[in-house]
């Protein structure tokens, strides 16, 4: 999530001050957990978008830390799961073979 204080109103105080923030990039770009209806329900907010909304003069104002942040996070998202055989098991196990 991407605030912009001069555009929130106290709707979108109230709700960031409920919200669980799992990481901060700034003051103003984080990420918020919670359910579909709930990431939905901030981003329809006063002052607040997603990477996906922003302009490209949106984007140009943040800072370079930022724009990274939101890159990498982004590629995180996207990234496939890792096959691991075994994942879990003790080596010990009888399917298990130790490198």
């Amino acid at each position: 999530m991407i605030l912009d204080p001069a555009e929130a109103d106290a709707s979108t105080w109230l709700a960031l001050r409920q919200a669980h923030r799992t990481q901060e990039f700034s003051d103003h770009v984080f990420v918020v957990e919670g359910d579909k209806p709930a990431i939905d329900g901030l981003g329809a907010l006063p002052g607040i978008k997603t990477p996906a909304q922003l302009d490209p003069a949106e984007t140009a104002r943040l800072s370079p830390t930022e724009k990274l942040s939101i890159r990498a996070w982004s590629e995180r998202k996207r990234a496939p799961e890792k096959v691991r055989p075994g994942d879990g098991l003790s080596w010990g196990h009888e399917s298990c073979q130790a490198p």
